[in-house]
């Protein structure tokens, strides 16, 4: 092979263009500490870390709402407990109004006192996260949910909570609806609800009422006539159902329902036995209230407040229970958020490990290669000055 000048000078202006490109991406190496400077650099390397960008910033993405759903969790629990401690206040002044040693005005301050706590535990109801977003609005969070009527609440939130994304197919929901945590109390013992008479003059009250077989129940409503030592069983209608001998204390069952009284009944007197509905615990607290400051004055009207109390403070234990569970639900879910966010927190870890291994350049081993580069350069340099040294000219000179 036959080798020129030309040759010899071009190749050695392309040894010295290559050790500058080598020693130019080693520099720009060290300086940026990113080992892919572009996808040529390891097509296969440059894709998993692509990959591992879009994994990072959706576990960013899954933590931050995590993170959220531990605040709005934290603060739903804690409003939940403060309900439970607005319920159990309540049933202590039920019971201390419920007493006969209460005149008309301490029963009235009393009264006035669970009407102060029904306004607390609107204000828990309508709590927010800090943020503009309520609490127990479900899904349309962005306003108060509840308002009260004058005789009941209205909600105006969603009945599906609010649901927040924490990772793959996964999804949690950071609320609870007010209408499944406030709403939907039932009235007596869940199926029925008794009532005395106004018109009733004896001592007898209710005791306990509670349906013993749901099967032979079937939702009507009857009412209780006691006259001397029998008991009147009526329909709706008022007709006469069947007659009964009723000794004081004895316990009465009739259509899968059982009735236990204590006191006396005065002749004539009434007491309806009706199918449950349903009420909010708001009402739950202004009847409460009601009973509370309602007339004592006579037998019988001592004696039904103290029939409206045995039913009322049934279903204040039921609201009770009611916000325990949902209290329990949230807890359950702020554990899983927290879970969810140490999960997250490994997986990202374990991430940028690997996309380090991909991406970042070994400083030590970039510092050795640029001084073998920088060498060979210079090497090249020299050689490339004496290969322009030779020429024929030159040599007859």
């Amino acid at each position: 092979m036959r080798v020129s000048t030309s040759l010899l000078h071009q190749r050695s202006l392309d040894l010295m263009q290559m050790q500058q490109q080598s020693l130019l991406r080693t520099q720009t190496q060290l300086a940026t500490q990113q080992k892919l400077l572009s996808a040529a650099d390891n097509p296969g390397d440059w894709a998993a870390a692509m990959g591992m960008d879009q994994l990072l910033a959706q576990a960013s993405r899954y933590q931050s709402n995590a993170q959220a759903a531990q605040h709005r969790l934290s603060l739903e629990e804690t409003a939940l407990a403060e309900g439970m401690d607005v319920l159990a206040h309540a049933r202590e002044l039920a019971i201390q109004g419920n007493s006969s040693t209460q005149s008309p005005e301490t029963r009235a301050v009393i009264a006035q006192e669970l009407a102060g706590l029904r306004e607390q535990l609107l204000a828990i109801a309508n709590r927010d996260d800090g943020q503009g977003r309520y609490l127990f609005a479900g899904a349309r969070d962005d306003a108060a949910p509840f308002a009260w009527t004058g005789s009941a609440a209205s909600y105006g939130g969603d009945d599906a909570p609010r649901m927040l994304p924490i990772g793959n197919a996964r999804s949690i929901a950071v609320g609870d609806a007010g209408s499944a945590v406030f709403m939907g109390l039932r009235t007596g013992d869940g199926r029925v609800q008794v009532g005395a008479d106004a018109a009733n003059t004896g001592a007898m009250h209710l005791q306990q009422a509670v349906v013993r077989d749901a099967a032979a129940y079937d939702g009507s409503s009857f009412s209780l006539r006691f006259t001397g030592s029998t008991v009147e069983i009526r329909d709706a209608a008022d007709n006469l159902l069947e007659t009964r001998a009723y000794a004081p204390g004895s316990t009465i069952q009739f259509n899968g329902v059982e009735l236990r009284f204590a006191g006396e009944p005065a002749d004539g007197d009434r007491y309806r036995v009706e199918p449950s509905t349903q009420q909010d615990m708001f009402a739950l607290l202004d009847k409460l209230a009601a009973i509370v400051d309602g007339p004592q004055d006579t037998t019988g009207a001592r004696a039904g407040a103290q029939t409206a109390m045995q039913q009322a403070l049934a279903e204040l234990e039921a609201a009770q229970s009611q916000l325990s569970a949902v209290r329990t639900g949230a807890g359950l879910r702020l554990g899983a958020a927290q879970d969810a966010e140490a999960t997250l927190s490994a997986q990202t870890i374990e991430a940028e490990s690997a996309l380090s291994n991909l991406r970042d350049v070994d400083i030590a081993e970039a510092a050795s290669r640029l001084q073998r580069e920088l060498l060979a350069l210079q090497a090249a340099q020299a050689s490339h000055a004496q290969i322009q040294g030779l020429s024929l000219f030159s040599y007859l000179r």
